[in-house]
């Protein structure tokens, strides 16, 4: 591997490991979420927030070094924001054989959390839809009238709180 290409394959490395910790995290959120753990979830995104600074430095370096290459290797640079897929069309073979795991692995665990985040969003929703319509019944049944012993109808929240009873593994 030319010598330009060694730091390009660590910084791969150091970012698909950063990659994997926060798609390891955002299985851990979806836990929280489920077992409706706020500060287990807290926790989760402030520790994601750190990795994904590292992760975007980590990125913000690869293109650094990718641009390098285009300068030091006069090899001509397309137009506009340089992908993967043209980058390793355009190195010598044997570099683009030794990257090419690197840049299918990346690719694969970035597509992977990018599907983790959103089933998290999904499940977050949900989660915030069947409270706030659990709050709107319990507004509605504190308005309803309700008949004393002396046949009397009286609001519910004038006199007394009424019971609910909520399913909360739905």
């Amino acid at each position: 591997m030319t010598d330009w290409a060694e730091p390009l394959r660590e910084l791969f490395t150091t970012e698909i490991d950063s990659y994997k910790r926060l798609l390891s995290l955002e299985l851990q959120k979806r836990e929280a979420i489920h077992s409706a753990d706020g500060k287990a979830l807290e926790s989760f995104v402030k520790q994601s927030y750190h990795i994904m600074v590292e992760a975007s430095e980590c990125e913000r370096l690869r293109m650094r070094t990718i641009e390098d290459f285009y300068q030091k290797e006069n090899v001509e640079r397309p137009e506009g924001q340089i992908t993967l897929s043209q980058f390793m069309n355009q190195m010598d073979r044997d570099s683009n054989f030794k990257l090419k795991g690197l840049t299918t692995q990346l690719k694969a665990i970035v597509h992977e959390l990018k599907e983790a985040i959103l089933t998290n969003d999904k499940l977050l929703k949900n989660r915030k839809d069947f409270l706030n319509h659990t709050i709107e019944s319990l507004k509605e049944k504190s308005k309803e009238k309700v008949y004393t012993k002396a046949n009397q109808p009286i609001r519910r929240d004038q006199d007394r709180q009424s019971s609910v009873m909520l399913n909360a593994t739905a």
